[in-house]
């Protein structure tokens, strides 16, 4: 007979979950029992979805995370439980399962990754808050046909590689927003060579000397330094893995490096 897993071997799987879900997604659900959470009961008499009793048991079992949403989905009996604003678990309708991976809905229009299409929607809102003046940007040449976000990283050779197309991608019509996320963390000689490039006098000259001639200003750091740190924390919580990471304004994520051909084909230009 198979042991029964232990409630510590149940946090730990959605722990391990929450701190790796950064990584690819997979189709397969895999579902882990909380035992802290058998006590609960999530759906209220009106048979609607009892957030606040999911997201006290949640908290009460994982104190590190806070959940900031919980709303029913198209699949009979389960909750979306959204954590730390961007991070998505599901939940069984009476507090017993919490399931971690994507939700699929098979149609005749074909399958819809129900997952992917809400965080889609929050990096879209996630983005837009980002002030324009807290980005290093190089507009389109004449007529804009679309604009790109991408999450960059000075000691990262695509992300060179990229920018060295640069002229390209402006003359298709491609406006792109550079955001920072140095790959080591805040702490990084990354990190704090970014500091200096986005407090530069011309942040677009300084990127692009960074990222063409390997030179790196040496502008004084001020309130500018902040974007860096809030950028990659942004980038975290939209699931950034690796630079570059480009997004489209409707939150879409196209890819990482891109040709000049590929980034228009992705674009639909």
């Amino acid at each position: 007979m198979r042991r029964p897993a232990t409630t510590d071997g149940a946090k730990h799987s959605i722990y391990t979950y929450l701190e790796s879900i950064r990584m690819k997604r997979v189709i397969t659900v895999m579902v882990a029992v909380v035992a802290m959470l058998v006590a609960c009961t999530a759906l209220a008499a009106s048979g609607q979805i009892d957030k606040a009793a999911i997201t006290k048991a949640f908290q009460k079992a994982f104190p590190g995370y806070q959940v900031t949403d919980v709303q029913p989905t198209p699949m009979a009996g389960i909750a979306v439980v959204e954590v730390n604003g961007s991070n998505t678990v599901y939940a069984s309708d009476d507090g017993r399962f919490v399931f971690t991976g994507d939700l699929i809905q098979l149609g005749e229009q074909g399958p819809v990754n129900l997952s992917e299409q809400r965080l889609q929607a929050t990096r879209q809102a996630s983005l837009a808050k980002v002030s324009k003046a807290d980005m290093i940007t190089y507009p389109a040449r004449g007529q804009q046909k679309a604009q790109i976000y991408a999450f960059t990283d000075t000691s990262c050779p695509y992300c060179r590689k990229l920018h060295s197309h640069m002229a390209d991608y402006n003359k298709a019509g491609i406006t792109v927003h550079y955001l920072a996320f140095p790959r080591s963390g805040p702490a990084s000689q990354s990190a704090t060579d970014m500091r200096h490039i986005w407090c530069a006098s011309n942040r677009q000259q300084a990127l692009t000397e960074a990222n063409l001639h390997d030179r790196i200003s040496d502008a004084r750091l001020g309130d500018c330094a902040k974007a860096i740190d809030s950028q990659y924390q942004l980038g975290v919580r939209l699931g950034v893995r690796g630079t570059p990471a480009i997004y489209t304004a409707d939150g879409t994520q196209i890819g990482g490096y891109l040709t000049p051909e590929q980034m228009k084909q992705r674009l639909g230009l």
